[in-house]
């Protein structure tokens, strides 16, 4: 069974794409089969890993999967970072409605979809979901076929109240999703000895100590670059390249030791 990670906050600008195109790349770096779903109609995710969005066709992202039109290996494209991905298309936006008229079912097409790529023997590792900052049909689907939530968060004021209610939105999901073990906190984008972080680093321990990882990811440039250059840190080479790919293989190796992942 793989291990499916949902990378989800209800406020955009935390992070939430960088994180999970790194955190791919990462689970590939070190050898584990490992694919990124793009469920967020920006496609950004797509584009990072160098997908060129326009050419493809909506039956060609998660949607053709949701429509039962596509299964997942004939969506996926691959990338020469080792890691496979299931892009999303513009059209995406209509997805939540797609998926709330399937009373019952559409929460689960995921989960399914991950199943039937499994027995016919399509199996991953690691599967990581890129979420849009909403509440929904497409986080509830997520949440459904997830085995743990990362919530990546800034020293913000407005994520603390998303990070709360993150909290109650994934363990309503536990109700019908028992394997989803529950959210980790990942702070993202810190600047360690500012003040402000410190404080709110406090307020984050207070409130959430048993769910925050211990990896923090620091503001650096070089994830920016990787970004603008569509690579993850692990293919863009830089003056600060081996540090925060180190970052990232910490980050890897803190979440296969919790989920107990052998390799």
């Amino acid at each position: 069974m793989a291990h499916v990670y949902a990378v989800a906050l209800e406020k955009g600008g935390v992070g939430k794409t960088s994180i999970a195109v790194n955190l791919a790349a990462g689970y590939a770096h070190v050898g584990m089969r490992t694919l990124l779903i793009d469920l967020d109609a920006q496609r950004h995710a797509s584009r990072w890993l160098g997908i060129d969005t326009e050419a493809i066709t909506l039956d060609h992202s998660f949607a053709g999967v949701a429509l039962g039109r596509r299964t997942i290996p004939q969506c996926v494209i691959e990338t020469v970072e080792g890691v496979d991905v299931i892009p999303a298309h513009k059209d995406m936006v209509a997805l939540p409605e797609l998926l709330g008229k399937e009373i019952g079912a559409g929460i689960y097409v995921l989960r399914d979809a991950l199943a039937q790529a499994t027995q016919t023997g399509a199996a991953y590792d690691i599967v990581i979901l890129d979420l849009a900052p909403a509440r929904g049909p497409v986080l509830a689907t997520a949440l459904a076929s997830a085995t743990r939530c990362i919530a990546p968060v800034q020293a913000v004021d407005l994520v603390l109240q998303s990070l709360r209610d993150m909290v109650e939105t994934v363990s309503r999901a536990q109700a019908f999703n028992p394997t989803l073990r529950g959210l980790s906190v990942l702070r993202n984008n810190y600047a360690p000895r500012a003040s402000l972080d410190r404080i709110y680093d406090e307020g984050l321990a207070k409130s959430y100590g048993p769910m925050l990882l211990q990896t923090i990811i620091p503001s650096r440039a070089q994830i920016r670059l990787a970004s603008g250059a569509q690579q993850s840190v692990f293919a863009y080479r830089g003056p600060d390249d081996i540090a925060v790919r180190e970052l990232f293989l910490t980050l890897v190796e803190e979440l296969l030791d919790l989920d107990g992942v052998t390799r």
